[in-house]
């Protein structure tokens, strides 16, 4: 098959995932075929505004918290929807209801806030959706609080040992960092007892995580 055939069939494949999804949402108000079509419009047709639309359709109307969290991320990232107070806005509804990457976005919108905006900087509020995140099972969540443990910032104390143990937590669920910290602080004898072997253990996680995130 020459490369044209190929991107012609390719094209073709598309169009017709994208005529299933729009089926399934607009006649049968299925909330994933939903988000799935939303998706379509993001990445094929390069369409953000009928990607809003479709997100909103799923987040508001059909209850779908992966629509609320991609909406807002859209409204965070795209030139052209750039609203970040409704980013939050979806990211808090989100994160209520369990969506552990809204509630680490969310963390990270309150760990520098966003000028020009009424979004101010409240590291104790970005510490509250980080540990809410860590908590459904976000790997970033509970890294970027161990971060601000280790490191000790805006009035918060370093903390050793609770930088450990969410370090371990983001480990456990596959970030590579994670695992260095806790190498490191085994190695250290930093927030926990010294361990030569349990730091080469992780030191070793951590080269197969990164290997693993980059594959991905």
């Amino acid at each position: 098959m020459t490369s044209d055939k190929s991107a012609a069939a390719a094209k073709e494949y598309a169009k017709q995932l994208g005529d299933i999804f729009k089926h399934e949402c607009e006649l049968s108000r299925k909330k994933e075929s939903c988000h799935q079509l939303a998706e379509f419009y993001l990445a094929v047709e390069k369409d953000v505004h009928k990607a809003k639309d479709t997100f909103k359709l799923a987040c508001e109307e059909l209850g779908l918290m992966e629509s609320c969290f991609a909406l807002g991320n859209l409204h965070l990232t795209s030139k052209e929807l750039k609203d970040p107070e409704e980013a939050l806005r979806l990211f808090g509804i989100a994160c209520e209801n369990k969506q552990a990457g809204a509630c680490n976005n969310a963390g990270l919108i309150y760990q520098s806030g966003i000028e020009q905006t009424h979004i101010k900087k409240d590291i104790n509020k970005a510490m509250e959706f980080f540990d809410k995140s860590c908590t459904e099972g976000n790997k970033n969540g509970c890294f970027n609080l161990s971060a601000i443990y280790l490191m000790g910032r805006d009035g918060i104390a370093k903390d050793m040992k609770k930088a450990f143990d969410y370090s371990m937590k983001g480990c456990q669920m596959g970030h590579p960092w994670g695992c260095a910290n806790v190498s490191r602080m085994y190695a250290l004898g930093d927030g926990v007892v010294k361990n030569p072997e349990e730091a080469a253990k992780y030191k070793k996680l951590a080269k197969e995580y990164s290997v693993t995130e980059v594959i991905l």
